[in-house]
């Protein structure tokens, strides 16, 4: 258990370096493939970090983003031009 631990913090680290470097479109571009490798949902919050601060091309979508049932999120999506 302590071994991986150590090599998931190591990890994150160089990711964190890396980033420094890389910039931040690719620190949003691996945060997608590690978001569909390991089948994590997709929050409203990470699409917007995603597409405004990541910059982003197109983000995955919020499973209640990507087809609007109510008015509530009919209007979010037209705010966030979707």
């Amino acid at each position: 258990m302590i071994q991986f631990l150590v090599t998931f913090s190591t990890y994150l680290l160089t990711m964190a370096f890396a980033g420094s470097f890389l910039g931040r479109t690719w620190m949003g571009t691996v945060d997608i493939f590690l978001h569909k490798l390991l089948k994590i949902d997709v929050t409203v919050g990470k699409y917007v970090y995603w597409k405004y601060f990541c910059t982003i091309a197109d983000p995955p979508k919020p499973v209640h983003l990507e087809k609007p049932k109510n008015l509530t999120d009919q209007l979010f999506c037209k705010f966030l031009d979707l």
